[in-house]
């Protein structure tokens, strides 16, 4: 029998689980789920930081640098959240605006459309 290491795999506590949010846009959105513990911004990958099926904050770590007004908004979220998904960084840096703002009114997707 083999261990999950020389399977290849990670156990079922370490494995990031991929969630469906749809954006205002009605988009579909692909987001890995991190763990909020040991949760760290890197680079130009997007955040969304959410409570419930409610968003809080989204953005990458250089908006935080680049705000002050949003990394007030960044840390309220971060004490208020139960959750924090990452989206990779746009291929195209024009479309990161519109993919904030479409996130910032997202919702989960429904079950029957997430499958």
């Amino acid at each position: 029998m083999l261990s999950w290491i020389e399977a290849g795999l990670e156990p079922a506590a370490r494995q990031k689980r991929v969630n469906q949010w749809v954006g205002l846009s009605g988009r579909t959105y692909h987001l890995a789920s991190e763990n909020l513990r040991d949760f760290i911004l890197e680079g130009a990958d997007l955040y969304l930081i959410a409570r419930g099926n409610s968003v809080l904050w989204v953005g990458c770590g250089l908006d935080l640098v680049a705000e002050p007004a949003i990394r007030l908004k960044f840390r309220k979220a971060l004490s208020r959240a139960d959750g924090v998904f990452r989206l990779p960084r746009p291929e195209v840096d024009g479309e990161r605006l519109s993919i904030i703002a479409d996130l910032e009114g997202a919702v989960p997707a429904p079950f029957d459309q997430a499958a």
